[in-house]
């Protein structure tokens, strides 16, 4: 049986995955700009899904990590990673450029981080993403899609876990048009978690469950 991963979240899309060998996975770190008390995070392996300052402040993690910022396939600390390219908007980037979806697989238990995806993936994308197990998603619209197309995407496969992000909160910088409430209004059933949960694949809830994970 594998041991317990770690899920931290930091508001905004940044969060911290820990596998049970204590390899820690940090993905988009923000700047000063979408809070001014940056948190203290150290990490093994880095991915910036795009350069906007408040998803590629590299120098918020400690640690001297490796640093993916580039779609491919790569083999770090036992972990394997796939970047994949999307776009920031519905214009095939024209509007902000292009943006990562980031696969990646810990202690058996598979992960995907949407970015600020701006478009319904095409279907090459979503094949990639059919055995992802929790799903990061940003719901709060204008700068990525909306929680309607969240919703349209999470119906196309499935995960166990969804964990919303990149929505309008009461001090937010930037005017999503959407708060999280907008989101979960279509899943009643969602769960409140606090900003870091703790799971393993045998713990893996058998249906899609929606966890609010505070910060």
């Amino acid at each position: 049986m594998n041991g317990d991963i770690e899920v931290s979240y930091y508001g905004q899309s940044l969060f911290v995955i820990k596998s049970s060998s204590n390899i820690k996975i940090g993905i988009d770190p923000y700047n000063k700009f979408v809070k001014p008390d940056l948190p203290d995070i150290t990490v093994d392996i880095a991915l910036i899904t795009h350069n906007h300052p408040d998803h590629s402040n590299i120098s918020l993690f400690k640690g001297n990590p490796t640093v993916i910022k580039k779609p491919g396939l790569y083999y770090i600390n036992n972990i394997n990673i796939e970047g994949i390219q999307v776009f920031h908007d519905n214009l095939k980037g024209f509007l902000r450029g292009k943006n990562i979806v980031f696969k990646f697989e810990v202690d058996s238990i598979i992960f995907a981080h949407l970015g600020d995806i701006g478009h319904i993936p095409s279907d090459i994308v979503i094949n990639k993403l059919l055995d992802v197990d929790i799903l990061m998603i940003p719901v709060g619209g204008k700068f990525t899609i909306d929680y309607k197309k969240a919703s349209e995407i999470i119906s196309n496969f499935n995960p166990r876990i969804v964990i919303p992000m990149h929505y309008r909160t009461k001090d937010s910088k930037f005017k999503f048009p959407d708060t999280i409430d907008n989101f979960l209004s279509l899943y009643p059933d969602y769960k409140n978690m606090e900003n870091t949960v703790r799971i393993n694949k045998e713990n893996l809830p058998e249906k899609t469950e929606i966890w609010v994970l505070k910060f």
